[in-house]
């Protein structure tokens, strides 16, 4: 695993055994920090060709509306402009989190059809990233 991004509320690795981008989201994150956050992931995927990313929510906090749909937006954007991703998404601890991802896959889903699952734990979003 190789760390490409650290800050205390967005850890980015890359797995390149597998393939996979893990990144972790921690606590609550402030707007500006958020779409920052959001930008690097997907300036990371396009610089390292990455196909399938692993987001760890399960402490994230939740987010407003304008991030939720700032996060759809760019994440349509960079399926337009490189590839598709195959996305496995663990969901987080916090309901009213939980219910914030629900409505970012929502909006995403509506634009275009993405390879996208919800769990509840890593060694199934992994086991569901691996199979083909």
């Amino acid at each position: 695993m190789e760390t490409l991004f650290e800050k205390p509320y967005l850890h980015i690795v890359l797995d390149k055994t597998h393939e996979i981008m893990h990144i972790t989201w921690k606590g609550f994150t402030p707007s500006h920090d958020f779409r920052a956050g959001i930008d690097k992931v997907f300036e990371l995927m396009a610089e390292h060709s990455i196909k399938k990313t692993l987001t760890d929510l399960v402490e994230h906090r939740v987010i407003g509306a304008e991030d939720q749909e700032y996060a759809a937006k760019r994440s349509v954007e960079f399926s337009n402009q490189y590839w598709q991703v195959k996305r496995a998404l663990i969901t987080p601890k916090d309901v009213f989190a939980r219910f914030s991802v629900k409505q970012v896959n929502q909006k995403v889903a509506q634009e275009e059809s993405q390879d996208r699952q919800l769990f509840l734990n890593q060694e199934d979003a992994l086991a569901w990233l691996q199979s083909e």
